[in-house]
């Protein structure tokens, strides 16, 4: 016993002498050791809060309470004064367009337009979005506003872990289970939406609408259905964590569009006055521009019927019960009629004469006589057929004429006629028809001068007048020897031909040919031998455009 106590008198006093020594130590190596000592002892601050929160919810309320409470108030304060100041800012823009469209909106809506800046200047929006895990009450990610500054989001997001937990354990032990849905304070409010393992706490800057809540709902669903292994097995590690692809869907709630405005039960007169009025002034302008437009077809009407103004073009307008008359006359004698005709028609506001006298121009009844003078004298060849449109300094001709020279002529004629400047030429040439009979010697196939003769005059012929229709060839045979051997003799001849129109002459022109074993009608092979084993050539005439 008397050395136990001798032992325990020793280490006190070695205690007493080594305590300042120690103590100087420790301070030294804090001041001279700041970062280290906080990178050590960081992570057992998180873990002891998140210990507390879960062990002693109560007294970590009752510890942040004085902090929180004084920053949400002072949060509320600056809310309300933004929303003051938006207020005085649209009232000193009275007189913009942005006023005057305001004023029209209250007046629809049946609202004063105090009410209706109230409502603009308080309409819901998304501050922040914080998921946090339900168990740990550890922030899983958050995602801000571009001008909101939450600095303490995981203080925030543990003082929200232990309300919920509270105020879900008081409202169990009273009545059915419920989640806790909504904190409100002043203007604003944090929405909760719980899940199985997480829950997602959404603060909102103003009113909010049944669509606000839609949204957040259908934010949270996204994130459960795509990362409910990840959310369940989370240990408070986020290495594996897919934090990002996590913001990436709450930052859907900041594109939303605002919530539409509550329908008013009070409808301003203006709903069905303003459209009455509208109908009206369209029914006004339908019924001028139809009255006007029966002006127009009136007066020139009148002007058709006029025969010395019907050769010339002259354009009517009536806008407003106001005529105007444009266009072009060769003398003062047609404007002075037009005139006249104009002042018979009642009901006009006035008329505005813009009708221009070129004396230069030639009567059109003098010119539609040369015309029709010209065209008699060549329609008296039987071979052409020529008829005529003159649409007053315009000539379309149509029909066609013997031969490609008496067209030139034709054409050179005309334009020596003043008052022509444009001919439209439709004439077709007549493609005269052509017949020819090609002999052979008895047994042979070959083509003779006169042949080649008779094929020359067809393809003159068809260049000339650039004809395209078909060439027919008949073979017919006289009868004498074996009734095959005549046939392919008919066959070569027919092949002769066509290879001279084709290659000797390159002609395009489809060929047609048939083969006879008897001779052409009328021939008697036994007295007339020859002709009885032609080969006759036909061109059938037409009229061709050139």
């Amino acid at each position: 016993m008397p050395q136990k106590k001798e032992t325990s008198a020793e280490e006190e006093a070695l205690q007493n002498a080594l305590l300042p020594i120690v103590n100087r130590l420790i301070d030294k190596n804090f001041e001279n050791a700041d970062d280290k000592i906080a990178a050590k002892i960081t992570p057992l601050i998180g873990g002891a809060i998140r210990e507390q929160i879960k062990n002693q919810k109560d007294d970590i309320v009752d510890a942040l309470y004085p902090v929180m409470g004084n920053m949400i108030s002072k949060f509320v304060a600056k809310s309300f004064e933004d929303l003051l100041n938006k207020i005085n800012d649209k009232i000193q823009n009275g007189l913009s367009t942005e006023a005057v469209k305001r004023k029209i909106k209250a007046k629809l809506k049946g609202i004063s337009e105090s009410e209706l800046l109230l409502q603009e200047s308080s309409s819901a929006k998304i501050k922040a979005a914080l998921l946090i895990h339900k168990e740990s009450g550890s922030l899983l990610c958050k995602v801000e506003d571009e001008n909101a500054t939450l600095s303490d989001a995981d203080m925030l997001a543990s003082m929200m872990s232990a309300i919920r937990s509270f105020v879900n354990e008081w409202i169990n032990n009273n009545e059915s289970y419920k989640e806790l849905g909504e904190i409100e304070y002043g203007g604003n409010k944090i929405i909760i939406e719980a899940s199985g393992h997480s829950y997602l706490a959404v603060i909102v800057e103003g009113a909010t609408s049944k669509k606000t809540y839609e949204d957040i709902r259908h934010v949270l669903e996204e994130i459960v259905s795509k990362y409910a292994q990840e959310l369940r097995d989370f240990n408070g590690s986020y290495e594996n964590f897919p934090k990002e692809e996590i913001q990436n869907s709450l930052k859907n709630l900041f594109l939303k569009t605002p919530p539409e405005a509550t329908p008013q039960s009070k409808k301003s007169p203006l709903l069905w006055i303003i459209p009455i009025l509208l109908i009206a002034y369209l029914a006004y302008l339908f019924y001028n521009e139809y009255i006007d437009d029966q002006y127009e077809k009136h007066i020139t009407s009148m002007i058709e019927q006029t025969s010395v103004l019907a050769p010339f073009r002259i354009n009517v307008d009536v806008e407003d019960k106001v005529a105007t008359i444009s266009g072009k006359l060769p003398f003062a004698y047609h404007k002075q009629r037009v005139d006249e005709l104009l002042r018979k028609v009642d009901g006009l506001k006035a008329i505005h004469d813009k009708i221009i006298i070129l004396p230069t121009l030639t009567d059109p009844m003098q010119v539609s006589a040369n015309i029709a003078y010209l065209i008699k004298g060549i329609n008296l060849n039987k071979q052409n057929n020529i008829n005529y449109i003159f649409d007053y300094n315009t000539l379309t001709l149509k029909g066609y004429i013997a031969d490609k020279k008496t067209k030139v002529e034709f054409l050179r004629a005309l334009q020596t006629i003043q008052g022509i400047q444009k001919i439209n030429d439709q004439i077709s040439i007549q493609t005269p028809e052509f017949c020819a009979n090609l002999y052979f010697k008895t047994a042979s196939t070959k083509l003779d001068d006169a042949s080649h003769q008779k094929l020359s005059e067809l393809v003159n012929i068809i260049k000339e007048h650039h004809a395209k229709e078909s060439i027919k060839i008949q073979a017919f045979s006289d009868m004498i020897g074996d009734t095959q051997h005549n046939r392919e003799l008919a066959q070569s001849r027919v092949k002769n031909i066509k290879k001279s129109l084709q290659e000797t002459y390159h002609l395009t022109n489809s060929i047609t040919t048939e083969i006879f074993n008897t001779p052409p009608v009328g021939i008697d092979p036994k007295t007339e031998p020859q002709k009885a084993r032609c080969i006759k050539i036909s061109l059938q005439g037409n009229k061709s455009n050139v």
